[in-house]
């Protein structure tokens, strides 16, 4: 059933998705091994050995998580929000996927059109919307009239509703709007960090109705995981581009010097702290009652993670050649505290296991898991 589905949904993504090719990029991050207790790899064209940052069992968790969910393509990357530094770097296909644009950036481009919303003033949490369709495309009879269906703009973005975005999006912002948000936030050109890396590109019509689609997430570009990492690190810092970091600082001996505080290197700010704050709270919606309210439900009924916040944003789209269903996973948590950011990306087949949500949900109980005591949904 589930596969029928996808089938009927990948006939119609057609219309809205350029086959998956991925941009040309540097030859990546290669050939990871743990060493006398430390992350080496392969980096850049010259295939220079160097030591990375990364968490030698978190990167092992996460390219089991990788291998379990089955998926042809997909990465997982996640970092210490305070820092920069990467804690995962883990990538599943036949390059590295972590900082290429592979997949179609999707309802995660919503977090550039809520931002570029909330910083022009146009709309606060509380603000009334009313839409009409917009279930998985965006017509230009979607966006006349009063709309049908109403909401507040505080739970457009943890439920990731088409129709709000694309409305607000073609009534307040221009094109130069969100193409500058997107730069700001790590969906258009290069992230911040200290190895070569591939940009994402934004993809923003001046047409009416090309503007409102892409407001919503269709045909907005496509993003690396890396990319939207380094979006949740931004909001995470309340606005400002913490610079990312892999390699491993000059001087670096065995038995966890990677792992120790590096100095906190910024790039500008991305977002004015308040509207950081704003999305934050828009974010946490899509853990508690949106796109990933049920990923985050034990069978049992429970709450992963327990009482911890978590901010997060989903994304799901069909398309390309071959056909791939890809799903985005991009979060930070405690999202009232931030100490970590993990973005998941998976290229499924039509016929797929899992999606990106549960794997990143799964890394997050993997790391508070191991930090703190008894089980991972009791907090200090």
């Amino acid at each position: 059933m589930r596969s029928r589905l996808y089938l009927a949904l990948a006939a119609a993504a057609a219309l809205w998705i350029a086959p998956a090719t991925a941009s040309p990029a540097p030859p990546g991050v290669r050939k990871l091994h743990v060493a006398g207790g430390a992350v080496h790899a392969a980096v850049g064209a010259s295939n220079k050995q160097v030591r990375l940052t990364l968490d030698p069992d978190l990167q092992r968790a996460a390219e089991r998580l990788l291998a379990r969910s089955g998926a042809p393509e997909g990465a997982i990357v996640a970092s210490d929000v305070r820092t920069g530094r990467i804690l995962v770097w883990a990538s599943r296909g036949k390059r590295d996927y972590v900082a290429t644009p592979l997949a179609p950036s999707a309802s995660l481009f919503k977090i550039v059109t809520a931002a570029a919303l909330l910083e022009a003033g146009k709309v606060n949490v509380a603000t009334p919307v009313c839409y009409t369709g917009g279930m998985s495309a965006i017509t230009a009879r979607d966006l006349q009239g009063r709309g049908a269906t109403c909401t507040v703009f505080g739970e457009a973005l943890g439920r990731s509703i088409n129709g709000v975005f694309a409305r607000l999006a073609g009534q307040h912002l221009t094109a130069a709007d969100l193409r500058r948000k997107a730069r700001d936030l790590g969906f258009d050109g290069e992230v911040p960090i200290d190895v070569p890396v591939a940009p994402s590109a934004a993809r923003i019509p001046d047409d009416a109705l090309g503007l409102a689609r892409a407001g919503a997430g269709f045909w907005s570009g496509r993003l690396s995981p890396l990319g939207a990492l380094f979006a949740m690190q931004t909001i995470a810092n309340d606005g400002e581009r913490v610079r990312l970091s892999l390699l491993a600082p000059p001087g670096a001996h065995a038995g966890g010097d990677a792992a120790a505080p590096a100095p906190r290197s910024t790039d500008g700010r991305g977002l004015r702290p308040e509207v950081a704050r704003t999305l934050r709270s828009m974010l946490e919606v899509t853990t508690r009652r949106g796109t990933c309210a049920k990923a985050f439900r034990k069978p049992d009924g429970t709450r992963a993670l327990g009482t911890m916040p978590v901010a997060a944003k989903t994304g799901t789209l069909v398309g390309g050649s071959p056909a791939r269903m890809f799903s985005w996973f991009a979060s930070f948590a405690p999202s009232d505290r931030p100490e970590i950011a993990v973005s998941v990306m998976l290229a499924n087949d039509i016929a797929w296991r899992t999606k990106a949500n549960l794997v990143g949900r799964e890394l997050l109980e993997i790391y508070f898991g191991r930090r703190r005591p008894g089980p991972v949904a009791r907090r200090r």
